[in-house]
């Protein structure tokens, strides 16, 4: 049996023909919204940032910084002892080693980092 074709309503006659769905300016407006609030906790916290008072951090006297560099220096040697026997093993098997390795290695950096800034003057 042949199918007859019902005439379907022109798309271009229809009212709502280019004119924007309801549900999408409402989308649009919520998205708009996100992101004034966000806009407005990244403008916050860069406020806070740049205000960095006297209550934001202790000076510390000569002394207690030379023992916090030395005590730096002597847990910095310590993992780069046992750094040492594990990055000289001819072959890295198990997942374990391989993040212990990792793990030393980012700490290590870490206790550079803070022993420089603690070295420097003022």
């Amino acid at each position: 049996p042949k199918c007859v074709k019902k005439e379907e309503e022109s798309f271009i006659k229809k009212l709502t023909y280019g004119k924007v769905p309801e549900y999408l300016n409402k989308v649009k407006s919520d998205i708009q919204r996100e992101k004034e609030i966000t806009e407005m906790c990244v403008r916050e916290q860069s406020v806070k940032s740049m205000s960095i008072t006297e209550t934001d951090y202790e000076i510390m006297d000569g002394a207690l910084r030379r023992e916090t560099i030395c005590a730096l220096k002597m847990k910095w040697d310590e993992i780069n002892c046992t750094y040492q026997k594990i990055c000289h093993r001819v072959s890295m098997t198990s997942l374990g080693d391989i993040k212990r390795k990792e793990a030393q290695e980012a700490e290590l950096k870490q206790l550079e980092q803070d022993i420089e800034k603690l070295s420097r003057p003022g």
